[in-house]
């Protein structure tokens, strides 16, 4: 019995040893880039985008995310969803680079800068101009501008504060909508690095440890993912919305289609019926068998004699269509009083 319990015991050290060595290789993280482009105007869109590449590179245990910015700003409710997930993203470092030259990260922009664990700016960039106004663009008056204006200086502080940047430049962006370019930006400790391109700003980022996450950046020579926008996120359509519309559009063709089948069919059978009793003229002569030619009801027909055992209904005699039969018209000859064929007009 003693044995026994030994082994068990060795056999569950094994097992408790081995899960213990395989949890770090479980948290490991590939050096993979995942980059996303914040363009125009920030709103509900630009959010669930960012948010979308965030979530994604978790998931896939990339090792960072990099926003491409060049916006004037946009909804302060949608930049500070962005924000949210910057800061929440524990596990992946997020880098923000102002591009191209002439790009700008003004209003809403700045605050996503600032919420990086790493920031850069390609040269003639500008950054900065984040006071708050109002749907039009102009300033929000009395206790409610007040208030926005506090609340916005202190998200933007608190951002610089908990990345190690420049607090003071970064509340003045807000109360004085001070803009600075990169080059002031690099001197006045607001970014890290101001590079002519994203391959050497992810170069001169590699190594660097940043915080308040703690992480290593392994950057240099990374693989970068792009992420485009999806089709929902261009155009705020949900993809619910596009099955629905697809449906919508199915059935109506359906719908279309079906309606026009039965109309044709419709049209075929009250156009058959009303050649019964129509009176025509023999083009070419109808006999039995082969058959003949007649023109009726403004159109040429293929024609069979009624009677298959009478004589030849010549050219030129009158018919009249007393049935159809796959396609041809059923004929007899129109007699006169005298019980005569009546002679027809050669006219179409």
């Amino acid at each position: 019995m003693r044995l026994s319990f030994s082994y068990l015991f060795l056999l569950v050290a094994v097992i408790s040893l081995g899960a213990w060595a395989g949890e770090p290789a479980a948290q490991e993280r590939s050096p993979d880039v995942h980059l996303a482009r914040i363009e125009g105007v920030i709103d509900g869109r630009t959010a669930a985008y960012v948010e979308r590449v965030i979530s994604e590179a978790e998931d896939s245990g990339a090792g960072s995310v990099v926003l491409e910015i060049n916006t004037p700003g946009g909804r302060l409710d949608s930049t500070q969803e962005i924000v949210e997930a910057e800061s929440n993203a524990a596990d992946v470092a997020i880098l923000a680079y102002v591009t191209p030259r002439g790009a700008q990260a003004a209003s809403a922009g700045t605050f996503v800068v600032m919420g990086s664990d790493a920031a850069a700016m390609a040269p003639q960039t500008r950054l900065g101009a984040a006071h708050p106004v109002d749907a039009r663009g102009g300033d929000i008056l009395g206790t409610l501008g007040e208030k926005a204006t506090n609340d916005a200086a202190s998200l933007m502080t608190g951002l610089a504060e908990a990345h190690g940047r420049n607090e003071e430049w970064a509340e003045s962006s807000v109360r004085e909508s001070a803009s600075v370019g990169a080059g002031e930006a690099l001197d006045f400790g607001i970014v890290e690095h101001v590079e002519p391109d994203l391959d050497s700003f992810l170069e001169a980022a590699d190594g660097k440890t940043v915080e308040p996450k703690g992480l290593t950046l392994r950057t240099g020579g990374a693989t970068i993912v792009e992420k485009p926008m999806t089709f929902a996120e261009r155009t705020g359509i949900p993809p619910y919305a596009l099955w629905t519309l697809a449906a919508l559009a199915t059935l109506f063709v359906l719908s279309v289609s079906l309606t026009y089948r039965r109309m044709k069919r419709w049209r075929v059978s009250t156009g058959s019926e009303g050649m019964i009793g129509e009176v025509g003229t023999v083009r070419r002569p109808v006999t039995s068998g082969v058959g003949g030619l007649v023109f009726v009801h403004g159109e040429r027909w293929r024609a069979l004699p009624e009677d298959r055992n009478s004589a030849p209904i010549k050219t030129g005699a009158e018919v009249e269509v007393v049935a159809l039969r796959n396609g041809s018209v059923v004929v007899r000859p129109v007699m006169d009083a005298e019980g005569r064929e009546e002679p027809g007009k050669l006219r179409e």
